[in-house]
């Protein structure tokens, strides 16, 4: 019979063999030499997911198997995008690798500088990074800079025939390398596979294309019209001054030349030069362009006068300025010659081409005025010597001698119409075409002490003598010189008015005022006085 006691023993012994043995093989397997990693102790990349046992490795054994475990650096790298562009950047670029020497340290002192790992678990340890260099890679994006870099685009203004097209204004960008470097470093420390490059923007510095672009549509939005109007009669126009005006329905017309030339808006925007400044672009014009259309029209103007082209050139660059479509242009009247005939005196030929004898002799210098010659050429001047004053547009007085009548109009139509007394056939008032040249109220005649009312000038006899227009005069005691003088020659050259008259066209007229001086005057009845009458020269001078 089996002896249940022996059993009970075997069994308590073979229980201590089996313990005896499990301790000591749990002996052996922790029993290492004091220079190997622990048990557990792995090496996990969490951007490569490369995973190497280390565990009773030296740190020498264990940096070698890191390195021939992880990729080398030239082989490990980040994509940069910008501006849908992309760079690849290597590590070794970057200056980052593994330092497989500090991982290596690391996992040694897993369990002597930290806990040991519990039996039968792991501790997973980050490889240690040599962090990318800054330096190197502010290097390598300041290679990239130049692709990333775009100037900003300042607004522009462009004129393509009668169009004004506007270029709005464009914002540039530039590589911000230093948020850049900053965001590729830290990219790398964390493992990212892409990163975004940071663009700062640079704003144009001119956005605005006012006011050149609305005074460029204004000016091209219909034609520019130069207007050449010319009061004035010559020669050539086939109508002389002296003819007499026999009634009230025949008046010389108000202008004897009038011509309009168009510049189409293709031809202005020729002329247009858009100047950018700094915030924003003013219009220019072309001098010269507007200058050689000018020189087309001068070629064109006709009746003995000229274009004047630089004042001209002015008065529309004025207009231009302004956005206006139209300017006047400035007529000028050329000095001609003419050539002694038999039986001419120089006072003659002064009055036969309208104008003072002293602007004749002045003209001619070297001439003797008493010994003309038959054949001899002599300048006459232009008549613009009689016209310092710009002449007034759309009022004119015309004085009819062979009538002895003043007729005045604005714009054509006629306003007053007055009895005259012009000058005796001795000292005649001398047909032409003459301006209010100055106003005074009461003006003195120091030659024959007499007052002459509301007397204005228009054309100078002699050295500092106007003849002009003026009321009937009053003598030094107060008393009014022949009203009934009237109708007749009767003065030494001015143009009488009656009371009244004289009054109402002094507050009328300006100065600049046209006056046309027609006809021949009348002989002078022997029985009608005359102011050689009732107040005697001591010599023959004008007043």
């Amino acid at each position: 019979m089996f002896n249940t006691k022996k059993l009970f023993a075997l069994a308590i012994a073979l229980l201590i063999v089996a313990v005896a043995v499990f301790a000591g093989a749990l002996w052996v397997s922790h029993r290492q030499p004091a220079d190997t990693i622990f048990p557990g102790v792995v090496v996990h990349d969490r951007i490569s997911l490369i995973h190497v046992d280390l565990e009773g490795l030296t740190q020498a054994q264990a940096e070698k198997d890191l390195v021939q475990a992880f990729p080398a650096p030239e082989t490990l790298a980040i994509t940069l995008k910008a501006a849908g562009q992309q760079w690849i950047l290597t590590w070794a670029e970057a200056g980052q690798s593994y330092d497989f020497a500090a991982t290596a340290a690391t996992a040694y002192r897993v369990g002597r500088e930290t806990p040991r790992p519990e039996w039968g678990k792991t501790v997973q340890v980050d490889p240690v990074l040599i962090p990318a260099d800054p330096a190197r890679v502010t290097a390598y994006l300041e290679q990239l800079a130049p692709a990333l870099s775009a100037s900003p685009i300042d607004a522009q203004l462009q004129i393509a025939g009668a169009n004004v097209v506007m270029v709005p204004a464009q914002p540039g960008q530039d590589l911000d390398i230093p948020a850049s470097t900053e965001a590729i470093v830290a990219a790398l420390a964390q493992g990212t596979d892409t990163v975004s490059l940071v663009l700062s923007t640079t704003l144009p510095q001119r956005t605005e294309v006012e006011p050149a672009y609305s005074h460029a549509q204004a000016l091209l939005s219909q034609s520019f019209v130069l207007v050449a109007e010319d009061p004035l009669f010559t020669a050539a126009d086939g109508i002389t001054l002296d003819e007499i005006l026999v009634a009230d329905e025949s008046p010389l017309p108000a202008l004897a030349y009038h011509a309009t030339f168009t510049a189409t808006p293709a031809q202005v925007a020729g002329w247009l030069a858009p100047l950018p400044r700094s915030q924003d672009i003013q219009l220019n014009f072309k001098t010269a362009a507007i200058y050689a259309w000018l020189m087309e029209i001068a070629s064109q103007v006709n009746g003995r006068r000229e274009l004047n082209v630089d004042t001209t050139l002015v008065q529309v660059m004025s207009a231009l300025r302004v956005q206006q479509h139209r300017a006047k242009a400035s007529i000028t009247h050329p000095a001609t010659t003419y050539v002694v005939q038999p039986g001419d005196t120089l006072s003659l030929i002064a009055y036969n081409h309208q104008l003072p004898m002293w602007q004749l002799v002045k003209a001619n210098s070297d001439v003797d005025p008493g010994a003309i010659d038959i054949g001899q050429e002599l300048v006459i001047p232009s008549l613009d010597v009689l016209f310092p004053q710009p002449i007034i547009p759309d009022k004119r007085i015309e004085i009819s001698l062979g009538e002895q009548k003043m007729r005045v109009y604005v714009q054509d139509q006629q306003a007053f119409t007055f009895t005259i007394s012009s000058g005796i056939s001795r000292t005649p008032t001398i047909a032409g075409q003459y301006q209010v040249l100055f106003k005074e109220e009461n003006a003195f005649a120091r030659r024959w002490n007499l007052d002459m009312p509301y007397f204005m000038g228009i054309y100078e006899e002699g050295d500092g003598f106007y003849n002009g227009i003026h009321e009937l005069p009053i003598t030094a005691s107060g008393w009014r010189l022949s009203p009934g003088v009237l109708g007749w020659p009767a003065s030494f050259g001015c143009i009488i008015l009656d009371e009244g008259d004289a009054e109402t066209l002094f507050r009328w007229a300006e100065v600049g005022t046209l006056v046309r001086v027609m006809g021949y005057a009348p002989g002078t009845p022997t029985w009608q006085q005359t102011l050689a009458d009732l107040a005697p020269l001591e010599t023959e001078e004008d007043e």
